[in-house]
């Protein structure tokens, strides 16, 4: 093969790996617009959303109980405070 027959295989190969490129390049940049990110995102949270519904349905007893739990640690000073009231007046038999 002659030095002109490499130089053309050569051209041959970067022309085609150039036109590989910019195609993935095309690809890249519609996965990454706008719009697509937003379809994206959106799929993504309905999927999200339907998981949380089935783990929540599968689990209402645990969901309930962690809910509870929130509740007394955020009352737990009116809760103390109602659980001294109620412990004096057993005390005094009021």
């Amino acid at each position: 093969m002659s030095d002109q027959q490499k130089l053309a295989v050569a051209r041959a190969l970067r022309d085609d790996a150039l036109a590989v490129f910019k195609g993935n390049l095309e690809i890249v940049k519609q996965e990454t617009s706008p719009g697509r990110m937003k379809e994206r995102a959106v799929g993504e949270a309905v999927e999200m959303i339907d998981t949380a519904r089935e783990i929540a349905g599968e689990n209402k007893a645990v969901i309930g109980a962690t809910l509870a739990a929130l509740v007394a640690w955020f009352l737990r000073e009116p809760l103390q405070q109602f659980a001294g009231w109620l412990s004096d007046k057993v005390r005094t038999g009021d």
